[in-house]
């Protein structure tokens, strides 16, 4: 097996590099960027419209070669991403790691404060008019059993109902605006998809139950991929992404562009041509079982698909 035969993202290792008289030359070139026996090599991707591999030889060399030298290097032991570990060949790339590492991990946990913290704000407030709204009806239910002056003496009904109509009022303007704003995006987005599709695009929200089990997923993703791949015909100058939803099956039941530019992509991409246009079926799809997956396809010809 040679390097050519593996998929994007497995990884090998790589056994020899065939030579010959004539490749001499080649062979010393992929020596000199560090493609040697017994070391490991991922696939990364490759080139839609230049034929060539972008691959990793070792722990952090990135590379790309043409598709006639990496049928040249001839891999073995098959290593699947989960079980295999590529050891850092330097102390100096294990720090960068390391610290590579250190600095995600402590950007999601200042993400995850920030974001509990304004959640803590926004519920806090929420929960206070909930708590105004109890008390004002525990105050108004009382009053037929117990005489007003006595509920009067337990608690001030006129300040109640002021901070509580003020709350509320202020609760209320703010889901009035986010839905508001809401609904004039989507509009906006229909409107544009109408204009430059045959048929406007189902919202990919409308979802019934969604695909977790690992494996079920990797095939989708593979699947799906291969059939952009083959039906991608019209390159791209600016990098574009879009969010789709597939069956079990592997057919595309709903998308969305990710942004303006996206959209005005759409038509060099076969993604509206992937949908099934016939309204019973998308009825069927969307009451059935679907997987989310990011699509992009980048400015140089390289196809990209990751599950959300």
């Amino acid at each position: 097996m040679n390097l050519s035969d593996l998929k994007t993202g497995q990884i090998a290792i790589i056994d020899r590099i065939i030579s010959t008289e004539h490749t001499q030359g080649i062979v010393q070139k992929l020596k000199a960027m560090g493609v040697a026996s017994n070391k490991p090599v991922q696939i990364l991707r490759e080139a839609k419209f230049c034929s060539s591999l972008h691959i990793r030889v070792g722990s952090s060399t990135e590379i790309a070669i043409p598709h006639q030298e990496a049928e040249m290097i001839i891999v073995k032991a098959d290593v699947s991403s989960e079980d295999s570990e590529i050891i850092p060949e330097t102390t100096q790339e294990l720090t960068k790691q390391v610290k590579k590492a250190s600095l995600v991990s402590l950007s999601a946990i200042i993400i995850v404060v920030i974001s509990g913290f304004y959640r803590i704000l926004i519920t806090g407030d929420i929960h206070q008019v909930n708590q105004e709204k109890l008390v004002a009806n525990v105050v108004y239910t009382s009053s037929s059993q117990v005489p007003k002056n006595e509920t009067l003496k337990t608690i001030d009904a006129s300040q109640v109902s002021t901070k509580m109509v003020r709350n509320i009022e202020t609760v209320n303007n703010k889901f009035d605006y986010q839905e508001k704003a809401t609904q004039t995006t989507n509009s906006n987005l229909n409107n544009h998809l109408r204009a430059t599709t045959h048929s406007p695009p189902i919202n990919v929200e409308q979802t019934a139950k969604k695909i977790t089990n690992t494996t079920e997923l990797l095939e989708l993703k593979e699947k799906l991929y291969n059939t952009i791949a083959r039906t991608w015909k019209t390159p791209i100058n600016v990098t574009s992404i879009y969010l789709v939803q597939v069956d079990k099956n592997g057919a595309i039941a709903a998308y969305k562009p990710f942004n303006q530019i996206a959209a005005d992509n759409l038509q060099k991409t076969p993604i509206p041509s992937l949908v099934n246009s016939d309204a019973a079926a998308k009825k069927e799809l969307l009451n059935t079982e679907l997987a989310e997956f990011t699509i992009l396809f980048y400015d140089n010809g390289i196809l990209e698909v990751q599950p959300n």
